[in-house]
């Protein structure tokens, strides 16, 4: 007995200094953990831009900005909003009939000695749009401003986390009673483990059958900061002696405060909510400190168990665990009866709008590849991305909905759908002023799969390519020694094309021909036959380094395939190229990251977009009024027929084994690139008509509308034609119901008829 009691103990010291030993480590390594944070994009605003102030102002109190009046002096985080009369008085500027009120704002993040100079001002004119934007004291005039940097995610490791730290004075006393009443009544007397507590727990789990555990908060943090959940009695020793050792070194205060930072408090999407703080905003969208007793009774609630007890998935089990832990504080004497019976039959609350909760992923993703290949460590930094919530979550809701229509309706890939195959997309999106990409849904959904294809899908682009055919043409002469224009005639006929002692015949699609057409005739309809006989004249060599500069990075081979895209590009090439041609030919490089700071503060990562003119403007803007006729009473004319009638060019892209369907489309401000297909290769019979064209339109109707509908900027050195109804029969460009009797073309000055 005497034996077996000593080498008890010394398993037991033994234990206690081991596990100190460990405890010491991990915590000293998990306090020096900084995690990586990851800032979606600041909202945007520019003159003329479409917005209302109740709009405005719903954006910054989603954000937590705190209103004042408009006489008052603002400080980080603080807006007012204010009719004619008074944003006159506050500016010092008189304002004319049509502007009818104004927003102002300061950012949280500004510094306290730039809270004056860092003042934004919108002025709202009476037909919903952004008349005038004002920076700074003394005020002076900008086209844009920016809105506050929402915090998107965090990191440890590959772990994707929702946690915003708190201080425990941060938090209500209700909250902090709230999660002692249910969890550990005894938190403020016990040494870590409640030996009454466990007993209790016994004692119920005999006579009830129901399980109940008797951890203590201490116990609890234990497990969550330094354990597994695994269930073994090994584990539960070490949580054991943890938690004693825990209390020898730390105060409850500590000890509770670090509970309300790191407990698992829920799901949102792929993203953990850990702690009160991150809690406070998912639930309720409120900083934890303006919790109220229903709230703060409803997280003790959730506690738990965050998937039995959520208010939104379960509400009839989190109303009925709310009432248990307001039923405890009231028999501790921590609320009264009528506090509890107030609090009891507060709703819950709403289910948030969540944003691209199902796609952001592929979006820090494409984030983190981005900083990788820059050779910079993403650990602990605070990167402060491009991207768009509202954007993301419109292309996300685009593509599943046209994919899941399609997986309904089309019988050939409804048939596929039931064998087990799931049709995939992407949607890519660009700022062609600032070259920063603005959107990256890589498909469906991040939680089946992890596979990128925005970034690292490899697909064959098919008439995507065609443009870069045309822009070369345009570049050049025909074999006649004349400069080609958008109404050079082109022979779209049946042809074999040897090359290399081999022969290809291209086919057009439906295998129709049109004889002689004009050059913007035969793109806007995607000829085959046309455009690779095209292409075989201005010489394969020269349509491959436009596309190399236009920002293709992918090899291509100088085969006459090359002309229809017989080849595979990333969709990011797609989206840069295309940028470069709504840009006039200046080529910006594109972005996933606005910046990166260290834990210093320290600017690791400043995005420069490196522009230069990689190709005359004005033949580029000629090549762009060709790609406008695409979607005026092109392949792409559903675009206006299904209401987004905004200045637009594009091209629909089709493989011609219907694998890949593609459709890319830019107005002046955006470009925007979609692709469906399968994985694993499989035929869709779509087009990029079918495929694509409907995905572009509904996210474009969505968001591209937020801008003005201007019209591209036509540099100098272009000429604009139109072309009547009698120059488009001579030219053979009246063929189909559909084909309009005037046609707007841009010449390069000097190729005008």
């Amino acid at each position: 007995m005497t034996l077996a009691i000593i080498v008890g103990l010394g398993i037991g010291v033994y234990s206690y200094f081991s596990l100190e030993k460990e405890m010491s480590q991990k915590l000293e390594s998990k306090r020096f953990i900084v995690p990586t944070e990851y800032y979606a994009g600041p909202r945007v605003f520019s003159v003329r831009n479409s917005a209302d102030a109740n709009t405005v102002e719903g954006l910054f109190k989603n954000q937590n900005f705190r209103r004042r009046d408009y006489d008052q002096r603002l400080l980080q985080g603080d807006y007012f909003l204010a009719d004619r009369e008074q944003c006159s008085a506050r500016l010092q500027l008189p304002l004319d009939e049509n502007q009818v009120a104004c927003f102002a704002w300061v950012n949280k993040d500004v510094a306290t000695d730039k809270v004056d100079s860092s003042m934004q001002v919108l002025v709202f004119q009476n037909d919903g749009t952004i008349s005038k934007i004002l920076l700074g004291a003394p005020f002076q005039e900008s086209q844009t401003a920016y809105g506050e940097a929402p915090l998107l995610a965090q990191y440890i490791g590959n772990e994707p986390l929702m946690q915003k730290t708190v201080t425990l004075g941060e938090v209500p006393p209700t909250c902090s009673n709230a999660i002692m009443a249910i969890e550990d009544a005894q938190f403020l007397e016990h040494g870590g483990v409640s030996i009454k507590g466990i007993m209790r727990a016994v004692v119920k789990n005999i006579t009830t059958g129901r399980k109940e555990g008797g951890s203590t908060i201490t116990q609890q943090l234990v497990k969550n900061y330094f354990l597994t959940s695994e269930r073994t009695f090994k584990r539960k020793y070490n949580e054991f002696i943890m938690s004693i050792l825990l209390e020898s070194r730390f105060n409850k205060d500590e000890i509770l405060e670090t509970y309300l930072n790191v407990i698992y408090m829920g799901q949102n999407g792929s993203f953990q909510v850990r702690g009160y703080g991150a809690a406070a905003r998912y639930y309720f969208n409120k900083e934890v400190s303006d919790l109220d007793l229903s709230e703060c009774s409803l997280l003790a609630a959730i506690v738990n168990s965050p998937g039995l007890y959520n208010p939104f998935k379960k509400p009839a089990n989190a109303e009925r665990r709310r009432h248990l832990v307001l039923d405890k504080m009231k028999g501790l004497d921590f609320i009264t009866e009528a506090q509890m019976t107030a609090a009891d039959h507060m709703p819950l609350p709403s289910a948030p709008i969540t944003l691209a909760t199902e796609t952001a992923p592929y979006y820090l993703d494409a984030v983190r590849k981005q900083l990788d290949s820059l050779k910079i460590p993403v650990e602990g930094l605070r990167i402060y991305t491009a991207l768009d919530l509202e954007a993301q979550q419109a292309a996300q809701e685009s593509l599943r909905n046209h994919l899941d229509g399609l997986e309904k309706t089309n019988k050939h890939i409804k048939g596929l759908k039931e064998k087990g195959n799931s049709l995939e997309g992407i949607v890519l999106v660009g700022d062609n002023r600032s070259g920063l990409v603005n959107v990256v849904v890589g498909g469906r959904n991040y939680r089946m799969t992890q596979f990128n294809r925005a970034i690292d899908g490899h697909r064959q682009v098919g008439s995507t390519m065609k443009p870069f055919v045309y822009l070369t043409a345009l570049m050049n002469e025909t074999p006649e020694g004349k400069p080609y224009s958008p109404i050079t005639l082109l022979n779209d006929e049946k042809q074999q094309i040897k090359y290399e002692g081999q022969t290809w015949a291209p086919e057009n699609y439906g295998k129709k021909y049109y004889g002689q057409v004009p050059m913007f005739y035969a793109l806007k309809n995607s000829m085959n036959a046309a455009t690779a006989n095209l292409g075989m004249q201005v010489g394969l060599g020269n349509i491959v380094d436009i596309a190399h500069k236009f920002g293709i990075d992918s090899e291509l081979k100088a085969f006459p395939s090359l002309t229809l895209g017989a080849f595979e590009m990333y969709p990011r090439e797609v989206l840069q190229s295309y940028m470069t041609i709504a840009n006039m030919g200046l080529r910006r490089d594109i972005s996933f990251v606005r910046k990166a700071v260290n834990a210093e503060g320290n600017e690791v990562y400043t995005f420069d977009p490196h522009e230069r003119q990689v190709e005359d403007p004005a033949t580029v803007a000629s090549l762009i009024s060709m790609m406008k006729q695409v979607i005026v009473s092109g392949s792409a004319r559903a675009i206006p027929l299904n209401g987004f009638t905004n200045p637009a060019a594009g091209k629909t892209g089709t493989t011609n084994d219907n694998k890949d369907a593609w459709f890319s489309g830019f107005t002046p401000y955006l470009t925007t690139i979609v692709w469906v297909g399968y994985d694993n290769n499989l035929q869709h019979k779509l087009t990029g008509s079918s495929g694509g064209v409907p995905v572009w339109t509904d996210f474009m109707k969505k968001i591209g509308s937020r801008y003005p509908a201007d019209d591209f900027a036509w540099p100098e050195g272009t000429v604009k034609v139109t072309l009547d109804e009698e120059t488009l029969k001579a030219l053979n460009a009246v063929q189909a119901p559909f084909d309009p009797t005037s046609v707007e073309l841009i010449f390069r000055k000097g190729t005008e008829p």
